[in-house]
């Protein structure tokens, strides 16, 4: 199964929430941000692959760290 996780902030708006698991692949609302917000793919990655990417994200000066702060910034976040 290809199951992945969102590891990035919360914007509803974009229909993003911290650690959701996608099990059946990424829903349509998420999709369209993804149109909009290219960047968000690379805070959507594989369960297994989680703590490395949680370890990544919280670091400053990590490339997943900039992403998600980036992020944020212009798609603003609550």
């Amino acid at each position: 199964m290809n199951q992945k996780i969102y590891i990035g902030p919360n914007i509803h708006a974009l229909g993003l929430l911290k650690n959701q698991v996608y099990l059946d692949g990424i829903p349509g609302e998420v999709r369209a941000s993804i149109t909009r917000f290219p960047q968000i793919s690379e805070l959507i990655v594989p369960i297994d692959e989680l703590p490395e990417a949680m370890h990544k994200i919280s670091r400053k000066g990590e490339h997943l760290h900039h992403v998600a702060q980036n992020l944020l910034r212009k798609a603003g976040g609550n």
